[in-house]
């Protein structure tokens, strides 16, 4: 069970849909024609459920309360710790309303995350069903709109409850009862810790972390030194350097890719040689499949000069998606929203976990070897981008076509090294660039997954396509 995630509520509630369009599923089956009366006429046509539950009012009412019920619940609460409260509202009323057959338009995010990234424990689910029972009942819903709903949530419990495999032994479930010794020791965090030690048994440790993170920022990271370990076993090295503020009004970074020599350290003469080309995928839609083009001259070339970049979490995503950087570079990353967002990344080339932040809080990492740097939110699965750190001289990032272009080089032999966002590894292969204009296809191959693949503990999850 992915953290504080709008799927989680929309997908327990009335399953789940794509962003913008109408529900689909076994949570949203259509009510079924009346059957005609034995003498052929025509028997009157059953209301929607929209319109039996009340029209949009009543549905506002009915998630007001529902959600009301899970934010008080001590099993669900601080999965809502994180959580846009009026927004996540606002997108369950219209998620709800389209669902039910009413005039609404969802405009939610896709929810692409399979259940199985969101290890929602029994617990859990009991808790959920819950509260939409209370909220169903306490708004007075008849009992056979309530059934629908209700029947309609019923098959998805073997889809959603999915906890996690990797369970703490004997061993480790006394050490972490050790720990956790008297709660009151954390004063008014003691719930919260609690809450976070729960979900570390459960072998939820992602969501463990989270809550610890959460808990180390009121307390002060002395005050849980000690603990850190138990809760972080297994997770990058963690990057404890002092959180620098970025301007609130900053402009936003671009979306798509950056990053060009010839535009991070343009020639003062032009060469007399120019390279473009594309960058094809073996996959039937490379549509907006970002990478790098590499080029080392034969007889090698002088370093780039490290830049300074930034890749912005923002609207909960990742800008720029894909960025290269000459070695030695370093990157910020702050985080623009008003939620925690915890960037990391499990990468060989340099693994990291910069912690939880928001609010234009920022930090910061130089990467000081080449190589292709996968970087993840660990609070949210959807989001990823790239860092491609590059030892060529030359080098630019494609399009979301594929195509690339450098326009000054050196007439010559080059190695040129190309990779995808959806390639594990790069493509090599020796080049002659002429004077004039020269043109090169790379033939790549789709053999990576979207994202990261898995949070930063290593357990895989499920991305969006």
């Amino acid at each position: 069970m992915t953290p504080v995630r709008l799927p989680l509520i929309l997908a327990i509630s009335l399953g789940a849909c794509g962003g913008g369009g109408r529900p689909e599923g076994p949570a949203h089956t259509p009510v079924a024609e009346p059957a005609r009366p034995a003498d052929g006429a025509p028997r009157a046509e059953k209301k929607k459920l929209f319109d039996r539950l009340g029209g949009k009012p009543a549905i506002e009412a009915v998630i007001g309360e529902f959600v009301k019920r899970l934010a008080s619940d001590p099993r669900v609460k601080f999965r809502f710790a994180n959580s846009d409260i009026p927004g996540l509202t606002k997108d369950l009323v219209d998620f709800v309303c389209v669902a039910t057959g009413g005039p609404c338009t969802y405009t939610g995010r896709e929810m692409g995350i399979l259940h199985a990234s969101m290890h929602v424990t029994r617990a859990e689910w009991d808790a959920t069903v819950e509260a939409l029972v209370g909220a169903l009942d306490a708004l007075k819903v008849p009992a056979a709109e309530k059934g629908e709903v209700l029947s309609a949530i019923s098959p998805l419990e073997s889809v959603i409850v999915d906890p996690p495999k990797d369970r703490p032994d004997a061993a480790a479930l006394e050490k972490i009862e050790k720990a956790k010794g008297d709660l009151q020791r954390f004063g008014d965090q003691a719930e919260l810790m609690g809450a976070a030690f729960t979900a570390l048994e459960n072998g939820q440790k992602g969501y463990a972390d989270q809550l610890f993170s959460m808990a180390e920022l009121k307390l002060g990271t002395k005050a849980v030194a000690s603990l850190a370990p138990l809760f972080r076993a297994g997770a990058p090295p963690r990057v404890t350097s002092f959180l620098a503020h970025a301007r609130p009004d900053s402009a936003p970074q671009p979306k798509g890719a950056i990053g060009a020599s010839d535009e991070d350290t343009p020639p003062k003469v032009p060469e007399k040689g120019s390279l473009s080309g594309t960058v094809k995928l073996s996959m039937k839609d490379p549509k907006d499949a970002f990478g790098v083009v590499m080029l080392t001259p034969a007889g090698g070339g002088k370093k780039r000069t490290p830049k300074r970049r930034v890749i912005e979490q923002r609207g909960r995503a990742f800008a720029p998606h894909v960025m290269a950087v000459p070695v030695g570079s370093t990157v910020e990353f702050p985080n623009f929203d008003d939620i925690y967002h915890n960037v990391f990344s499990r990468s060989k080339a340099h693994p990291f976990d910069l912690g939880i932040f928001k609010n234009a809080q920022s930090r910061e990492v130089v990467f000081d070897r080449e190589g292709i740097i996968r970087v993840g939110c660990n609070l949210h699965a959807n989001m990823s981008a790239s860092i491609i750190v590059v030892k060529a001289p030359h080098y630019a990032v494609t399009d979301g076509k594929g195509r690339f272009r450098f326009r000054s080089l050196k007439p010559g032999k080059y190695t040129l090294e190309a990779w995808t966002e959806r390639s594990a590894q790069p493509v090599t292969r020796s080049i002659e660039v002429k004077a004039g204009d020269n043109q090169v296809t790379v033939e790549a191959v789709a053999d990576a997954p979207p994202g990261t693949g898995e949070d930063k503990f290593g357990a895989p999850r499920a991305t969006s396509p």
